[in-house]
């Protein structure tokens, strides 16, 4: 297949309607994750927190969570679709101590006080200049106030014996060639661990870090469907960044594919590592 020479980048998943279920899904299966970032950030109750990059809302519920009714979280994305499903889910959820705003964090400009704490999960890798952006947002962030970033780290070809024991070629072959995907579309997926230089650059003292990732065993786990899913979305990417045609990557039948191969030969799967930082601004 041709490789393309025009990288992409952005919010290169889209913002369909199956996307955003499956952001939902994603915010399930790493909403443990990303809570520990939160409280270890020292997220409390009565905080105003803003929310960067919120995108179907679950890292906002979770920090509504912590600060609780007498606190207020505010929730920016782009996509106007994603808004506007994140705001159903409130109200479904009868939550009222968060807000969500549709605006680019590029230009975004926030009228109200400044918050306790700024937070976001997988958001700064979609930009060139990340810790730019930061500094940019700092600005809506009161002096002592929190800062508390979360993203995958996503390595273009880690060692297939750290994916997974034993190797469940399907799982790595569809892991691989995500990764590919992201890289050839222009996207930094070692963000993530360049987190200590972003605060830095964007004028926070160097911030404390923490790695996590999920371990996946048997037939009911949900890290097929996650990886199918992905897949899925960026299926026309794969195919336009000459990483991988249709025929090869059989989306329809992947998650089952790695279910079974899994099962049979008894794997432990692991995610790529969640790197979280987070600092206190000066």
């Amino acid at each position: 297949m041709k490789r393309t020479e025009t990288p992409v980048a952005g919010y290169v998943l889209g913002h369909s309607q199956p996307e955003l279920e499956r952001l939902v899904q994603q915010g399930r299966f790493f909403g443990e994750l990303t809570e520990i970032m939160l409280l270890k950030a020292g997220l409390a109750p009565g905080m105003r927190v803003l929310d960067a990059g919120c995108g179907a809302g679950d890292v906002s519920f979770l920090a509504a969570k912590l600060v609780g009714p007498e606190g207020l979280v505010i929730g920016v994305d782009q996509s106007a679709e994603a808004i506007a499903l994140a705001q159903q889910r409130a109200q479904s959820a009868g939550l009222s101590n968060v807000q969500f705003i549709a605006a680019d964090l590029a230009d975004f400009q926030f009228d109200g006080e400044p918050v306790d704490a700024l937070i976001g999960r997988f958001v700064l890798m979609y930009f060139p200049d990340p810790a730019a952006v930061m500094r940019r947002l700092l600005a809506f962030v009161k002096p002592g106030g929190i800062v508390a970033f979360q993203e995958l780290d996503l390595a273009p070809a880690p060692p297939v014996e750290i994916m997974c024991q034993p190797i469940c070629e399907t799982y790595v072959a569809a892991a691989t060639r995500i990764t590919q995907t992201f890289a050839r579309a222009g996207i930094d997926g070692r963000t993530a661990i360049k987190l200590g230089q972003i605060f830095q650059r964007a004028g926070l003292p160097a911030p404390q870090m923490l790695a996590m990732l999920r371990v996946e065993r048997g037939a009911d786990s949900p890290i097929y469907e996650w990886v199918a899913q992905i897949t899925r979305t960026l299926l026309p990417l794969i195919q336009q960044t000459g990483v991988a045609t249709a025929e090869a990557v059989q989306v329809d039948t992947l998650a089952e594919r790695m279910r079974r191969e899994a099962v049979e030969k008894d794997c432990t799967l692991i995610t790529p590592p969640l790197i979280a930082a987070w600092a206190c601004k000066q």
